[in-house]
């Protein structure tokens, strides 16, 4: 049973995309060091034990430097190594950190699980594996060093499953040996089957699973917290089957909500805490431990080294707060 309170968040050094993440990830480009350093202490303060960066690469181009040959140029910073700085802090904290991989490669063609065939697939096979090489060999004896985290969010339809297993059975594996692996499906029920599920965790290496909540997908907060009470239904259904074969059940509390854009899209902005405070309660009995999506942007409290986020940011921030008291 987890503490009844959020200890992981992801973070972003980039974002995939610009419109989920507008109201922070451009301003978090031009970032300096110290700017990083605050970000990571201040997630520590509220009790965050653990971060999970959920890219450290996009479109080819890494967030960190040192593997031009085989990774790629890094993409250009504020600060010449963003991911250094959160690791740097995060060790000095006592802190554990995952690391994305399986963004974007070198190949545009692959733009999403449907680009995923030949001859794309296998360059971006071999980019992940280089990509997860590189990462273990940078910062795998760090003392924050937890493991990677799976940026690609595998939802276990037959096609993705199988997609996974062979970037993870024949490509990362090898490459990393017994590193701890970090997925955050976007649900569980819908497309898994419960007794094929421990096989297909098996076969992708996948060591802690994280199921996203559902809890920002409507604005509506009695209609969220009704998907939030569905994918509890799925933890209970299929934790037996998870903790079965050693996999460590975890859930990914999403403390935004969805916010239409002038074009049609929507970005991420803080939600009601009210929602976020049932959203834990909820949930923590069914797991051992409780992530967010995401403390920066969305709940962080606002300073003059981390003055990002939506209005509402310092709002969900002193709301959480004070629930913790």
């Amino acid at each position: 049973m987890a503490e009844r309170r959020i200890t992981g968040s992801f973070f972003d050094l980039q974002h995939v995309n610009l419109w989920d993440a507008m109201w922070w990830t451009d301003q978090c480009r031009f970032w300096k060091e110290e700017s990083w350093r605050a970000l990571i202490r201040d997630m520590h303060e509220i009790g965050i034990d653990t971060a999970i960066c959920g890219a450290t690469a996009l479109w080819g181009r890494p967030l960190f430097p040192g593997y031009e040959k085989t990774v790629g140029r890094p993409l250009l910073m504020g600060c010449d190594d963003p991911l250094g700085a959160c690791v740097d802090e995060a060790d000095k904290l006592g802190m554990k950190m995952f690391y994305g991989v399986g963004f974007r490669g070198r190949c545009s063609q692959v733009r999403d699980y449907a680009d995923m065939k030949p001859p794309w697939i296998e360059e971006w096979f071999t980019w992940n594996r280089a990509l997860a090489e590189a990462l273990v060999d940078r910062y795998g004896d760090r003392p924050s060093f937890a493991g990677l985290y799976m940026s690609y969010e595998i939802d276990f339809h037959d096609y993705q499953v199988e997609l996974y297993e062979k970037l993870m059975g024949e490509y990362l594996r090898p490459a990393i040996g017994r590193v701890p692996v970090l997925a955050s499906p976007g649900s569980l029920g819908e497309h898994s089957n419960p007794q094929k599920l421990p096989g297909q965790l098996e076969r992708m290496g996948i060591n802690i699973l994280a199921p996203q909540d559902y809890g920002g997908r409507r604005r509506d907060v009695n209609e969220a917290l009704e998907l939030v009470r569905g994918n509890a239904r799925e933890l209970e259904r299929f934790r037996s089957r998870i903790e079965s074969v050693g996999v460590t059940l975890w859930s990914n509390c999403e403390v935004f909500d969805l916010e239409p854009t002038p074009d049609g899209r929507a970005c991420c902005v803080p939600g009601p805490i009210e929602r976020v405070r049932q959203q834990i309660e909820i949930q923590a009995p069914l797991v051992e431990k409780l992530i967010c999506y995401q403390y920066q942007g969305i709940m962080n409290r606002r300073t003059p080294l981390v003055d990002i986020g939506h209005p509402d940011t310092d709002k969900l921030y002193r709301g959480y707060v004070e629930y913790l008291q």
